[in-house]
């Protein structure tokens, strides 16, 4: 009688288990939100891509202390700027943008000099994915 019982709970229940966990999992969804789409820098003008070498991808976190700011630099490749954490300024000649938490940008300069200065109260975070060649750098300091 017993073993009749505990293979009676098990048709019943096990299947139970495997059910209600399938359930549960199956109201999680992947959810992808498209941050940036873009074909032009923050200057306005198309990106290109170096031809005729072997590409290579890169993404940096960089972490940029509460009122400091990067040397004046050019990039030689574009590149994509997530803001995970802070505020921060980003200044090519004349031109000045903001960026917070959670914004993007892209940066094409074409060998326009800026510098960007973390001017929030808090470690600015920031990813940067790069599309570029093998060769090349992706900051040169000036």
């Amino acid at each position: 009688m017993k073993k009749s019982l505990k293979i009676i709970f098990s048709i019943i229940i096990i299947p139970t288990i495997f059910f209600t966990n399938e359930l549960i999992h199956s109201s999680e969804k992947i959810v992808v939100k498209q941050l940036l789409k873009t074909s032009k820098g923050l200057d306005g003008k198309n990106i290109s891509y170096p031809k005729f070498k072997q590409a290579q991808l890169r993404l940096l976190k960089v972490n940029i202390p509460v009122g400091l700011k990067t040397p004046l630099h050019t990039h030689p490749a574009p590149m994509i700027v997530y803001v995970a954490q802070g505020k921060l300024k980003h200044v090519s000649g004349e031109i000045i943008n903001y960026f917070k938490e959670g914004e993007s940008f892209a940066e094409a300069n074409y060998g326009r000099e800026h510098y960007v200065e973390n001017v929030g109260k808090n470690t600015a975070v920031i990813f940067v994915a790069v599309s570029t060649t093998v060769e090349l750098p992706t900051t040169i300091n000036k």
